[in-house]
């Protein structure tokens, strides 16, 4: 105890040296620091794997590069003749599904070329138009195809058959002919006639004269006018007893007996002159003077009715009850043209509401006839039926008037 000094703490070492320390820790006085620590060594590193190759891997090795030989000599001596073949992918890509809309026919049968039209452009369709003789009005849709109500696309042709009048035959040559005879031939083509009784040289019951004309083209059921000569009219005449000289008799006294008197019809008219008249005052005028009128329709940009040619010139002695050809005019602009119906067999009546149904109108002279059957009906007209005239026209018609 008596080697511990009481200031410091000093404690003897191996080698006889004193070794002071200080109170203050971390502080080394009055000797070398200790030599610093030797590092250990460290421990070898373990053994590696072992990359010696065996004879059994050597082995594996050889007999895969065999096989490998093998395939590329098959291949070779399989494809050494063949040329490369180029293989093309086609890909289909699906083309977008197209909505076709599809719209129904409609029912155009009955209705007027222009009314169709419109119906089947208003839907989307196409008209394709056919004309036939039939025995509907002309300009009328008798058929179509597809039929009313068919779903089709829009765009689809439909075949619209369109009415071009009754079918039309050539009048043939009458004059010459016996009115019966004349008769049987018209009626063979469907034709009806009409008798006028005329003056004329020729043997009575002889055609003289006809309208329309020989080789002009009528629809079946149109009438032809036939001029037919008459019996010559009787004159009044005087009878006197025969004065016979003979035995035992005595001379009858003589005696006078008239004869009835009937006025003889003109065998011929003169022509006047109906231009620029009004189409009734026309036909006033050339009714009176024993012609009988056919009325033409003309473009002109005079009031609807206007005459402005007549056929015969001013002054013409024409055979009494001829037809005499005058142009009306069909008024300014372009007026819609109709169809005008045939009334012939018809009462004034019937052809009145006929005609107006037709968007005409009708103008009327009386005609002598000496058929009971065609008093009070229509004889003849013109234009004739089948023919056209323009809207609000006036058709003339000969109202027949009985005569013994």
């Amino acid at each position: 105890m008596s080697d511990i000094h009481p200031e410091t703490d000093s404690w003897p070492v191996p080698d006889g040296d004193t070794v002071v320390v200080h109170r203050d820790p971390d502080t080394l006085v009055g000797a070398q620091p200790p030599p610093p620590a030797v590092p250990t060594p460290p421990p070898p590193p373990a053994p590696g794997p072992d990359r010696r190759i065996g004879m059994g891997m050597l082995l594996a090795l050889a007999m895969i590069l065999l096989a490998a030989a093998g395939v590329a000599i098959a291949y070779f001596l399989t494809h050494r003749h063949s040329s490369p073949t180029v293989r093309t992918v086609v890909v289909h890509t699906a083309a977008p599904k197209v909505v076709v809309r599809k719209v129904a026919v409609p029912r155009v049968v009955g209705l007027k070329e222009p009314q169709a039209l419109v119906r089947l452009a208003q839907l989307g369709l196409r008209p394709k138009e056919v004309y036939r003789p039939t025995k509907q009005p002309k300009g009328v849709v008798v058929s179509q195809k597809p039929q009313e109500a068919t779903e089709v696309a829009k765009g689809t042709q439909v075949t619209l058959v369109i009415g071009a009048g009754a079918p039309k035959v050539a009048v043939p040559v009458l004059t010459g002919r016996s009115f019966g005879a004349a008769q049987a031939a018209l009626d063979s083509l469907g034709l009806q006639s009409t008798a006028t009784q005329v003056t004329s040289s020729q043997p009575a019951g002889t055609v003289v004269d006809q309208a329309p004309k020989p080789g002009a083209k009528l629809a079946k059921g149109s009438m032809v006018t036939l001029s037919v000569a008459k019996a010559k009219a009787s004159t009044p005449t005087t009878t006197a007893g025969a004065t016979t000289t003979a035995p035992s008799t005595t001379t009858a006294p003589s005696t006078t007996t008239a004869g009835a008197t009937t006025p003889a019809q003109p065998q011929n008219a003169t022509m006047p002159d109906v231009t620029s008249q009004t189409e009734a005052a026309a036909v006033q005028s050339l009714s009176q003077a024993g012609i009988l009128p056919s009325l033409v329709f003309i473009p002109s940009n005079d009031p609807l009715g206007t005459v402005e040619q007549q056929a015969k010139s001013a002054g013409t002695t024409v055979a009494y009850h001829a037809h005499v050809q005058i142009n009306i005019s069909s008024g300014p602009a372009d007026k819609p043209k109709e169809q005008v119906p045939s009334v012939i067999g018809q009462t004034l009546q019937q052809a009145v509401a006929t005609l107006n149904g037709a968007h005409l109108r009708l103008l009327y002279v009386k005609y002598p006839v000496t058929s009971r059957s065609q008093a009070g009906k229509i004889v003849q007209q013109t234009p004739l039926g089948g023919g056209q005239a323009p809207q609000n026209a006036q058709v003339l018609v000969f109202l027949g008037a009985y005569r013994s």
